[in-house]
C-alpha cells in the first residue's frame, strides 16, 4: 500500500490486489461497500492520517480508478465547503423532513458512471430533482429487477458533485459497464434517459 498526499484536502492510496485477496476481499465487495469493506477503509484512512496527517474530518468523496493489472487507486476528496453548501439547499428544500447525513460516493474517474436503483419511482423521484444537463448522455437499464441508469462524462466536476448527492439519496453507485448491461440486461431507454424521465415526471405532476 502506498498513500500519496496531493494536498490538504486530496489523498491518494494505492493499494494491490493481492492486500485485497489477503483480507477475502474482492474488488466488486469493496465498491459495495459492504461492513467488511467499509471497514478496511477506515484503516487505510487511519494509516494516511498517520503517514500523511490526512485527517478526513469532513464530507467526502471518492473516486476509485484500476491503476495497473496489479493495483488499484482510491482518490479521497474532502468536500468543498461551498459545493456542500449548495446540495444541503437542494436537499432542505425537497426532502422536507428527512435530514441528509453525509454519504461515500463510490465512482471512477475516466469512464462512465453507473447508479442503480431498487424501483422505478426512485429513478423518477430522483431525476426529478436533478437539473437539467443537454449535453450529459444517460442511459436506462433493467437488470434482475433493479434498473440501471448509466451517465456519460462531464466537464463539470461542481455540477457532477451536486448530481451525484443527489442520485446517493436514492440509488447507489455500483462498478458496472454499460457493455455490460446492454448485453445482459433490458435496455428501457437507450438515449436521453434523463430528460424522458423528467419528461414522465411532469406529466404525472399535470396529471
Amino acid at each position: 500500500m502506498r498513500i500519496l498526499k496531493v494536498n490538504e484536502n486530496t489523498v491518494r492510496i494505492f493499494i494491490s490486489f493481492s492486500e485485497l485477496s489477503a483480507r477475502n476481499i474482492s474488488l466488486a465487495d469493496f465498491f459495495q461497500r459492504s461492513e467488511r469493506t467499509e471497514q478496511f477503509f477506515w484503516e487505510i484512512i487511519g494509516k494516511a492520517r498517520e503517514e500523511v496527517n490526512f485527517n478526513l474530518d469532513q464530507p467526502f468523496w471518492i473516486q476509485a480508478t484500476v491503476a495497473s493489472d496489479d493495483e488499484f487507486v482510491i482518490t479521497v476528496i474532502k468536500q468543498d465547503e461551498q459545493i456542500e453548501a449548495e446540495i444541503n439547499h437542494i436537499i432542505q428544500n425537497n426532502f422536507n423532513d428527512k435530514k441528509s447525513t453525509p454519504k461515500v460516493s463510490v465512482k471512477t474517474a475516466n469512464s462512465d458512471w453507473v447508479y442503480v436503483f431498487s424501483d422505478f419511482e426512485d429513478v423518477l423521484n430522483c431525476l426529478s430533482l436533478i437539473p437539467d444537463v443537454p449535453q450529459l448522455s444517460s442511459a436506462l437499464y433493467k437488470y434482475e429487477q433493479e434498473y440501471f441508469l448509466s451517465l456519460g462524462k462531464m466537464t463539470s466536476s461542481r455540477k457532477r458533485k451536486i448530481m451525484e448527492a443527489i442520485l446517493d439519496e436514492y440509488g447507489e453507485a455500483i462498478l458496472l459497464s454499460d457493455i455490460f448491461l446492454k448485453e445482459h440486461g433490458e435496455t428501457i431507454i437507450s438515449e436521453n434517459a434523463i430528460s424522458k424521465l423528467k419528461k414522465i415526471v411532469e406529466d404525472k405532476t399535470v396529471i
